[in-house]
């Protein structure tokens, strides 16, 4: 076997997967690229299952912990924002992101992927938490930071988290 198979079983195996995360903790991630470059190895290991990975960062954008969240089948993975809120809490993290894997290798965002960009974005910017990107792995990556759109996502609904954006009627509408 040469050096080059016998890594990739060695990737393939999840032999490398502890190591990565264990290794990443107390770093900073700065882009898409360097996240990419962190899960694309973790999601080698089981590349024909849909999963989603979280990385939950501090306040100086230091890993607190990558972690699988949530797994499913070769199409899609249930994904459940409470939970990802209760992990955040009890990690105390001020931001995070999310990244899943498409086994197909198609990296464009599914309508179900932004829909739920959006609920976990909500979530959790009601908590003050940042939700940073949400990266899609398949053949190469795509960022929903980078591409701008998960930025226009926050700006169309800050104002909803804000106080003074109520209106004068708030209390009659909600009646």
């Amino acid at each position: 076997m040469t050096e080059e198979s016998k890594f990739w079983e060695d990737l393939k195996s999840g032999r490398f997967v502890s190591m990565v995360k264990e290794s990443s903790k107390g770093r900073s991630v700065s882009s898409s690229q360097e996240v990419y470059n962190i899960l694309k190895p973790i999601f080698a290991e089981e590349d024909d299952v849909e999963k989603a990975y979280f990385i939950f960062l501090d306040g100086q954008n230091k890993v607190l912990a990558i972690e699988n969240m949530f797994s499913g089948s070769i199409t899609a993975s249930p994904i459940y924002p409470r939970e990802i809120v209760k992990r955040l809490l009890s990690l105390k993290a001020t931001s995070f992101i999310m990244a899943h894997n498409h086994p197909s290798g198609d990296i464009k965002p599914s309508a179900e992927d932004k829909s739920i960009t959006i609920k976990i974005a909500m979530a959790a910017a009601s908590i003050d938490v940042q939700l940073h990107d949400h990266i899609i792995i398949g053949d190469g990556y795509h960022s929903m930071a980078d591409t701008g759109w998960l930025n226009g996502v926050s700006r169309r609904f800050s104002n909803l988290l804000t106080t003074h954006a109520l209106p004068a009627n708030w209390d009659e509408d909600a009646a």
